[in-house]
Order: structure tokens, then sequence, then C-alpha cells
């Protein structure tokens, strides 16, 4: 198991990118300091979680809901225990067949080789928007 920052955080990315949800929450901290702003009432997955349970059915509510379209990394830099990952992502929205684009900032935290802090950067106004 890997425990240098950007190890941690390549090794999640890289679990993430391969659909290995199960595996990749074998990297997050209980409890872990998870936040993906936006509106909990037209996004319910949005929002604070604190669980390995609660990220597991963000996951699953995303995945039922939109159908990615590109997902993007353009950088990772990392430095002590933080990192941050920068990228572009576009996804499909199922229900409305509405799609959005952003670039995104994810700022990690990684203690002890787990991480203990996940706050997405979006446009979360797009993604709302997509879904109405």
């Amino acid at each position: 198991m890997p425990t240098h920052t950007q190890d941690v955080v390549s090794e999640y990315l890289r679990r993430i990118s391969n659909g290995d949800i199960e595996s990749a929450l074998e990297l997050i901290a209980e409890p872990v300091d998870w936040f993906t702003p936006g509106s909990t009432e037209l996004i319910p997955w949005m929002g604070h979680r604190t669980t390995r349970a609660e990220i597991r059915e963000f996951f699953k509510a995303a995945g039922e809901n939109m159908t990615a379209e590109s997902f993007e990394i353009s950088r990772t830099i990392a430095v002590d225990r933080f990192a941050v990952v920068l990228g572009r992502f576009q996804y499909r929205v199922n229900a409305t067949g509405k799609t959005f684009a952003s670039e995104f900032a994810l700022e990690l935290r990684v203690t002890d080789g787990m991480i203990d802090r996940y706050h997405m950067h979006e446009d979360s106004y797009a993604i709302s928007l997509a879904f109405h």
C-alpha cells in the first residue's frame, strides 16, 4: 500500500479510472472530510460525507444518473501531505440527455497513507442546469 502523498493520490485515481470503487475506498480514511459543493436538493450526492459507506453511495448515485463522456487530468501537484489534481470533465445526464462540462480542482490530504480530505471544486451551477 502506498504511503507518500503523490503515490496514494496516483493509486486512488488509477483505481477510480479502472472503475474499481471498492479498491479505491481502501485508500479513504474514516472519518474523511469529503465535500462536493452543490445543492443536495437538486443533486442528492452533493454535499458532505464522512464514511466509506457514504462515499460508496456517492459513486453509486453519480454512476446511475450520469455517463462520463470525458475525464482528463492535466496535472497533479503534491507537497507534503497535500495534493491538488487539476483537470476537465464532461458528463451526460441520463434522465435529461443534457451534457455539462467543467474544469475541476480536487484538493486532497493524505495522512498515514490514507486520504482524509477530499474537496472537489467544479462548476456545480452548470451541473445543476443539466439536471433540469
